[in-house]
């Protein structure tokens, strides 16, 4: 059914790839990310290590933050794709990455840097230093005021999960699988599922039962929670899923897109009382955009596809 969006998706690619290889050159300064403009208005962030199965390092993290945060600033960026190169989405924290991380706290006596504390205290804040390094590169994608949507194929693991949850939509293949498996390993998922996937999906008891158990859930099982809202028969349908989607998302206003996402965070977190105190003040200035005229413009003239500026 989408081999003819995947077919148009690449003439659109190609049609404007002089214009987008200068644009997309900002991008270009990472090597466990890449990031491409298959439309206008939309960027593809790619997770780029494919041999290590998307396993995400520390420096992997700081990339995701740094282009995130680019992106939040990046005024032609309307729309983001989130996806994995390679056999699977990502296998989770790369392990023998972070044991060299942990390594520090149980480091003998005799290494210790002077003036560094080798005791409970000093080791305590470096583990919630880094736990924190590990939290903010999510938190960037969950408060980039462009509408993320993720696009999984096969293992969707751990930090994957943490990752996805902080996307605004979420499509899978029917190979994909999801597991919270940080218990697995002796330790509580600290980076953003334990605190985002309860708000996405409707069943705190499953919930509650992967992340006790560190079992895997379907791409099946995963759509009937509600953490994915669409199933593709294959990563490359999934991909250009996403990318169909967020081409139409990137077509409408985006004053009203930025807007709705905001809103809708904020609303998450706060009374509805709070939410709609929240609009007034947003709208009262949004409302006076030129958005407005040139939507309505739209509708009444029957224009398909108005040009909005950018924002």
């Amino acid at each position: 059914m989408y081999s003819s969006t995947g077919s148009s998706i690449g003439r659109s690619f190609r049609s404007f790839s002089t214009s987008t290889a200068a644009y997309t050159s900002r991008y270009n300064d990472f090597e466990l990310i890449q990031v491409s403009a298959p439309c206008n208005h939309v960027l593809h962030v790619e997770l780029n290590r494919p041999e290590k199965r998307n396993a995400l390092t520390r420096e992997a993290f700081r990339e995701i933050k740094t282009v995130f945060d680019e992106i939040t600033d990046d005024q032609q960026c309307r729309a983001v794709v989130l996806s994995g190169t390679g056999k699977m989405f990502c296998a989770g924290i790369d392990y023998m990455d972070l044991m060299q991380s942990m390594g520090q706290v149980v480091a003998p006596p005799e290494t210790t840097e002077p003036g560094q504390r080798d005791d409970v205290a000093g080791r305590s804040k470096f583990i919630k230093q880094l736990i924190a390094l590990l939290q903010m590169p999510l938190t960037s994608i969950a408060k980039c005021p462009k509408p993320v949507i993720a696009a999984v194929h096969s293992n969707c693991i751990g930090a994957g999960v943490d990752m996805i949850s902080a996307a605004d939509i979420r499509y899978a293949s029917t190979d994909a699988f999801f597991s919270i498996r940080e218990v697995n390993i002796g330790m509580a998922a600290d980076i953003g599922t334990l605190q985002r996937l309860p708000k996405i999906v409707g069943n705190d008891s499953l919930v509650r039962e992967m992340a006790f158990t560190g079992g895997d859930f379907s791409a099946d099982d995963a759509l009937r929670l509600g953490l994915v809202s669409r199933v593709f028969p294959s990563q490359e349908e999934t991909t250009n899923g996403a990318i169909e989607l967020a081409r139409r998302i990137a077509s409408k206003s985006p004053v009203a897109v930025q807007g709705t996402k905001i809103s809708l965070n904020y609303s998450r977190d706060h009374t509805v009382e709070e939410g709609l105190d929240f609009m007034q003040i947003w709208n009262m200035s949004m409302l006076q955009s030129e958005d407005l005229l040139v939507a309505t413009t739209a509708v009444a003239t029957k224009q398909e596809s108005p040009e909005f500026p950018n924002l």
